[in-house]
């Protein structure tokens, strides 16, 4: 093998260049670079254009405690949606209903509770005992309906 090319040894790792250096050769390659957006709140300059005001690391407290804070609200919301599935009374086996599906089913659970206990004595039911729109026919209604006369 007369003029073969020198192989390199496998796992051999070249330094990574200072990231200025990289930025300069990636800049030339691809274009500008993108930036990271700032988190902190931005301060109108008079010149025009805008500049960060306040502390960076104030900012990124704020958008931390704010994460945690959504965090916890989109559990309490998920938690409430898992007690509404436990308590309309949804059958199927196959999948776990949407929370579209859990609402449409608890409206429609509502509305055939309505109807079987009917109006109180005495009372006036506006607009008359028939909904404006016919309830979605979805997996989750048609179960609703089937168990929900069964004891």
């Amino acid at each position: 093998m007369e003029g073969a090319q020198p192989q390199r040894p496998g796992g051999f790792l070249q330094p990574t260049p200072a990231p200025e250096v990289l930025e300069g050769v990636l800049s030339r390659r691809f274009g500008p670079l993108p930036r990271a957006a700032s988190i902190t709140r931005l301060r109108k300059r008079p010149a025009g254009g805008y500049e960060p005001a306040g502390d960076l690391a104030a900012g990124l407290e704020r958008r931390r405690l704010a994460n945690a804070k959504e965090r916890e609200r989109i559990k309490n919301l998920n938690s409430g949606f898992s007690r509404l599935r436990s308590l309309v009374p949804l059958v199927p086996p196959d999948r776990r209903p949407s929370k579209a599906d859990t609402l449409r089913a608890a409206a429609e659970y509502i509305r055939l509770l309505r109807g079987v206990l009917g109006p109180p004595a005495g009372a006036q039911v506006r607009g008359g005992d028939t909904p404006k729109h016919t309830p979605s026919t979805g997996w989750g209604v048609r179960a609703l309906r089937l168990s929900a006369f069964q004891v």
